[in-house]
């Protein structure tokens, strides 16, 4: 919704505001048809590979800042997240009250938990935050060829997309219902 995926580009700090501008004002219309249907339209930043526009939280939050929060939002994927923030938990809730979506995969696109992510904060950090939607596991397979291409998926990351499915919803359900660990004083 903001731009080719691939498609990069230097830009200094005047052509990203001017690239701001550009797109809230060309994403108006969108966002008063999805306002009128009760729709929130979740933007999502992509690593640095896949776009130069929003690969933060924080830029994706100064790009929707001006736009109302019931049409505009963000959408967390720890995927793109684990590249580009430095804290998956601090990046959560830096964008507390505008996230509209999330999605959760492992560091290299394969089953939540089996990586080095770290989940349990992540987590915590997103039930703080006030968001109550759902948790959308969003992987890829290596044996379509269309999709490995377009997410540069070599190999298998499971032995089954099925098991993407179970053991990360699995993983999720026990990390939600353990208390979050206490820390120094």
């Amino acid at each position: 919704m903001y731009t080719a995926v691939g498609r990069t580009w230097r830009m200094d700090r005047a052509q990203r505001a001017a690239a701001y501008d550009e797109w809230r004002e060309n994403l108006a219309p969108v966002l008063r048809h999805a306002s009128a249907a009760g729709v929130t339209i979740a933007v999502e930043p992509l690593n640095r590979y896949e776009t130069s526009l929003f690969n933060t939280v924080a830029q994706t939050l100064e790009a929707i800042g001006p736009l109302p929060a019931r049409s505009v939002g963000v959408a967390l994927d720890t995927y793109h997240q684990n590249i580009e923030e430095r804290s998956l938990p601090a990046a959560v809730r830096a964008a507390a009250g505008r996230i509209a979506h999330v999605q959760v995969c492992a560091n290299d696109r394969g089953t939540p938990g089996a990586d080095h992510l770290d989940w349990p904060g992540f987590l915590a950090a997103l039930t703080a935050s006030g968001y109550r939607g759902p948790l959308c596991i969003e992987s890829f397979t290596a044996h379509n060829d269309v999709i490995a291409v377009a997410a540069s998926v070599w190999r298998p990351l499971a032995p089954s997309q099925d098991t993407i499915a179970t053991e990360g919803l699995a993983f999720l359900r026990r990390v939600l219902a353990s208390p979050p660990e206490r820390t120094g004083s």
